[in-house]
């Protein structure tokens, strides 16, 4: 059997953006997952572009056509785009709609909860008003996330990033995720409203909060700093993060913090969700796996809650304590990082972790072509809209 040799001549007139795209990043293994998902033939999220420049492709009814690289890679945003609008709005209709309902159902069959259906606040037995709370929360990151996953189909390797690539940027992740809680909670740490910013309960959609038992305030904790970050990163950064890296990974980041950004519930918070977005994203390219992003949320939440408790502290040198823990915090962030900057610096690995795409389309187009996508727009819309009535009222 004669084999076909492809000349350099030749692979020059070749545009393959699967073959093309920066692999050096991420684990073989990974890889070949990645290529077999894009160049699926029944796969209409995949951005699988090839040509032949020499080539012309003949149509009976418009004669010669030549396929656009450019068309079809708008088309591939506008697909994902799609899906992630739609997940929205199943986290907003679960966040305003379906959690009163359930209420209502609960309260029909008996359970001890009434809900305010203008208010959205829950009352009653405050064991089960905060197992309901739990529950809406699990279903509005839950279902949006099957949603997702149920529409790109993604390989698990590929959706969920899992095998560690460097062990040291976990480590690395921690002290840049010290140093990052500091600097966002500095503005509110030091501003005339601490008592009433650092409310980590705000969150809980119960008048009731100041009733619970000790036992309530212990789970729920438990539940927003360990499982919350958990669903927040699979639904963030997962599978429709994947679909994204297509376009390179710095549209990756940029639309999927827009999306962790909007979906916040409080504007105040907003600040934080962009860092903490952009940081769990690069954390989780740098290690190689979604492990580190969680971590790197759960210490957000591990250090806010912390600044709560110094907050509701009587003691006389609370502030002094509260000052000394922020330093201590980042110092030790400082000290973590500049290690590992150190050890890449005598070990001389500087490996790439960023894939980057050159398109023909600029990156602000693309963002563009994003941020234009129905139903995404009319959800970030309603969103943005939701922000700035919560401040003004």
């Amino acid at each position: 059997m004669k084999t076909k040799t492809i000349s350099k001549t030749e692979n020059k007139n070749i545009i393959d953006v699967v073959n093309d795209f920066d692999c050096s990043t991420q684990r073989e293994e990974y890889n070949k997952k990645f290529k077999e998902w894009r160049r699926r033939k029944d796969n209409p999220y995949a951005f699988n572009f090839r040509e032949n420049k020499k080539e012309t492709v003949f149509n009976d009814s418009r004669g010669f056509e030549k396929r656009s690289q450019v068309q079809e890679e708008k088309y591939a945003i506008r697909k994902i785009m799609y899906v992630i609008g739609v997940a929205m709005i199943m986290y907003m209709a679960f966040e305003h709609i379906f959690g009163k309902l359930i209420a209502e159902v609960l309260h029909l069959a008996g359970a001890s909860i009434s809900v305010s259906m203008i208010s959205n606040t829950l009352y009653g037995n405050t064991t089960e008003v905060v197992s309901l709370l739990m529950l809406v929360s699990v279903l509005k990151y839950a279902i949006p996330a099957v949603y997702i996953q149920c529409k790109l189909k993604t390989p698990s390797r590929v959706g969920f990033m899992l095998r560690v690539n460097n062990s040291a940027e976990i480590i690395n992740s921690i002290g840049l995720t010290l140093i990052a809680c500091t600097l966002v909670c500095l503005p509110v740490a030091y501003s005339s409203d601490t008592t009433e910013i650092f409310e980590y309960f705000r969150s809980a959609e119960s008048d009731e909060v100041d009733l619970w038992g000790q036992k309530e305030f212990v789970i729920y904790t438990v539940f927003t700093i360990v499982i919350f970050p958990i669903l927040s990163e699979i639904l963030i950064h997962g599978p429709v993060f994947a679909a994204l890296r297509q376009f390179g990974d710095p549209f990756a980041i940029v639309v999927t913090t827009a999306f962790a950004c909007l979906i916040t519930k409080s504007a105040t918070e907003v600040p934080a969700a962009l860092i903490i977005s952009v940081l769990s994203a690069a954390a989780m390219l740098r290690s190689g796996t979604i492990f580190t992003a969680i971590v790197v949320n759960i210490i957000y939440r591990m250090y806010y809650f912390t600044l709560i408790i110094f907050e509701t502290s009587d003691s006389a040198n609370m502030l002094l304590r509260r000052n000394l823990f922020m330093l201590i915090a980042l110092v030790t962030g400082a000290f973590i990082s500049g290690g590992i900057y150190l050890y890449r610096k005598l070990r001389k690995t500087r490996k790439p972790y960023i894939a980057h795409y050159n398109s023909e389309i600029t990156f602000a187009k693309r963002l563009t072509i994003a941020a234009k996508t129905f139903p995404f727009l009319a959800i970030a819309l309603v969103c943005v809209l939701e922000g700035i009535l919560a401040l003004v009222v």
